[in-house]
């Protein structure tokens, strides 16, 4: 599965500041613009919504592999999901 636009608009948890954008006209000159979204291309993005992920899969009861933490796994009764983490892929897999 392919994630399309993953690392588009994640909430960052640092302060990120970056210069206005061309053609934005602003009174006081030197102004900065503050983000509090990932843009695409920041190398604070991956990590960004990779940790967002990790919540999510968290949240609905996937347990993070210590040995590699791409790897996630999901046990109910008889059935185990596992995703797998490539970047902004992921490999689904279950045992039925």
């Amino acid at each position: 599965m392919d994630v399309h636009n993953a690392y588009l608009y994640s909430e960052l948890d640092e302060e990120v500041y970056m210069q206005m954008p061309p053609g934005f006209a602003s009174p006081t000159p030197g102004k900065v613009c503050r983000l509090r979204r990932s843009l695409y291309g920041m190398r604070q993005a991956p990590r960004c919504w990779f940790a967002k992920l990790v919540a999510a899969l968290t949240s609905y009861g996937f347990k993070q592999s210590y040995s590699d933490y791409s790897l996630f796994t999901y046990e109910a009764q008889h059935i185990q999901l596992n995703v797998f983490v490539y970047v902004d892929d992921l490999i689904i897999s279950r045992n039925d």
